[in-house]
C-alpha cells in the first residue's frame, strides 16, 4: 500500500472514532526537500502522528502547525524555506521550499436522540443528510428498532435509571429529549445535566420547560446547572411539523458545533457563512 493511501485509511479510522485531527499535505515543492508532492501526515493533539511529510527539521516545524490548527480548529498554508543561509529558514541544507496545506478534521457529531416518536425519526433522517451519527434511546422496543433506524450506531430499549447505570455518555456530543412522557424526559434531564457535560436540548413548552426545571430544583439540581439546557430547543423559525421542528434542531446542533469553538475558530466560520451569503446575493466576498 501506499503511504499516502496508508494515511488515508487512518484517517477513516480517526473519522469513525470520532477523535479529531489535523491532515498536513505537501502541496507544493520547488527545488531540492525531502518532502514529495502529495506526502500526507496526520497529527493528532497530543503530537502523535502518522506518515510524514519529509523528516527531519521541517517535519517537527509541520506538527507543530498541526497541533496548532487542532487548536484554533482552523486551516492554513504554510510556506517552508529549507535553506539555513536564507532569513528565516530552516536548520536545513536542502536548499528547496515546500507549501504544506493542514486541514482541521474535526470530530463529526454524535447526537442521543431521547425518544424515537415523530420528531426524532425526523431527527434521525436530516443526521443521515449531514453524515451526523446518531443514537436513539426509548424505551418502547419499536420506537428504538432497527426497522425504525436502520442507520443509528446504537438502539438502546431501556428506561432512564438503567440506561444510565450501564452506558457511558462520552461517545456523544449533543443530547436532545423527544420524548412522549415529561416523566421520563425530567429523569433523562436529571441524569444529564450531572453526567454529560455538552450540549442538551429538550423539546418542550414554556410551561413544561417550567415544571420539569422546578421538578429537578427539587431533587437537587441548582438553577445554574439547568442554565445550559436549550428549552424549548431549536431555533425559532416559526416550525410546526415533526420535519419542521427536526430542522429548527438540527440548527441548534449545527451552531454549536461550527460556531461553539475558540474565539479564533468561530470568527473564522461565521467569515465563511458571509462570503457565502455575499456570493449567494451576487455581492462580492470580504
Amino acid at each position: 500500500m501506499e503511504p499516502s493511501l496508508r494515511v488515508m485509511r487512518q484517517a477513516t479510522e480517526l473519522v469513525a472514532a470520532g477523535t479529531p485531527f489535523a491532515l498536513c499535505t505537501v502541496a507544493s515543492v520547488k527545488g531540492s526537500a525531502p518532502g514529495k508532492l502529495g506526502g500526507k501526515m496526520i497529527v493528532l493533539a497530543d503530537g502523535t502522528t502518522f506518515g510524514t511529510v519529509g523528516g527531519a527539521g521541517l517535519e517537527e516545524k509541520v506538527k507543530a502547525l498541526g497541533r496548532q490548527c487542532l487548536a484554533d480548529r482552523s486551516n492554513r498554508t504554510v510556506r517552508f524555506d529549507l535553506a539555513c543561509f536564507r532569513p528565516g529558514g530552516l536548520d536545513s541544507l536542502c536548499g528547496g521550499s515546500v507549501e504544506i496545506f493542514v486541514e482541521y478534521a474535526g470530530a463529526r457529531p454524535h447526537v442521543l436522540v431521547c425518544g424515537g416518536g415523530h420528531v426524532g425519526l425526523e431527527v434521525a433522517r436530516l443526521c443521515d443528510q449531514l453524515e451526523y451519527a446518531y443514537s436513539v434511546l426509548d424505551d418502547r422496543p419499536e420506537y428504538a428498532s432497527a426497522e425504525r433506524f436502520p442507520n443509528a450506531q446504537r438502539r438502546f430499549v431501556a428506561g432512564p435509571e438503567e440506561f444510565f447505570r450501564r452506558e457511558r455518555l462520552e461517545p456523544f456530543s449533543h443530547v436532545v429529549l423527544l420524548g412522549y412522557s415529561y416523566r421520563i424526559d425530567t429523569d433523562i434531564l436529571f441524569h444529564c445535566v450531572r453526567r454529560f457535560p455538552g450540549w442538551i436540548g429538550v423539546i418542550a413548552s414554556r410551561t413544561k420547560r417550567k415544571q420539569m426545571f422546578a421538578r429537578l430544583e427539587a431533587r437537587g439540581i441548582a438553577a445554574e446547572e439547568l442554565a445550559r439546557v436549550e428549552a424549548p430547543v431549536g431555533m425559532a423559525i416559526g416550525s410546526e411539523s415533526p420535519a419542521e421542528c427536526a430542522v429548527s434542531i438540527l440548527g441548534s446542533i449545527i451552531r454549536d458545533h461550527r460556531l461553539a469553538t475558540g474565539s479564533a475558530g468561530a470568527e473564522a466560520v461565521v467569515d465563511r457563512q458571509a462570503e457565502s451569503e455575499e456570493r449567494a446575493s451576487g455581492g462580492s466576498p470580504r
